[in-house]
């Protein structure tokens, strides 16, 4: 027998769990918390605005979150990015278009900095 619950994850006593996807939607469309919380009231929710903005924040932080997750995932996945660069020749670098400010925003980009996301993506790759 496989359960299946009725209601939305979360505590059972946030009334506006159900509607947290659709509150955080009116709020990028640019309607106030207390326009949200009006029409709340209008599909018979009755909650604050304090209540309202605190749906959005928590909308915002988990969808922050998961896409923190997904670039960690992207990050561990490609661990050629650890791998020292070849050396250029200087007379390659003097024929490059780009300016030196975005030859080293390149660079920099490139480069996984936090020593522990470092280790652990070297961990995992010799383990294969």
């Amino acid at each position: 027998m496989r359960l299946t619950p009725v209601r939305p994850p979360g505590r059972l006593n946030r009334k506006a769990l159900a509607f947290e996807s659709e509150i955080y939607r009116l709020h990028l469309d640019g309607h106030t918390s207390e326009a949200i919380r009006q029409a709340l009231l209008d599909a018979g929710v009755s909650v604050s605005r304090s209540t309202v903005k605190r749906e959005v924040a928590r909308h915002a932080m988990r969808r922050q979150a998961d896409e923190a997750r997904g670039a960690v995932v992207t990050l561990v996945s490609e661990p050629p990015a650890l791998r020292p660069p070849t050396p250029t020749p200087l007379l390659a670098l003097a024929s490059d278009p780009r300016s030196s400010k975005e030859i080293a925003e390149s660079f920099v980009k490139a480069r996984i900095t936090n020593p522990l996301l470092r280790a652990r993506i070297t961990h995992e790759s010799s383990r294969h």
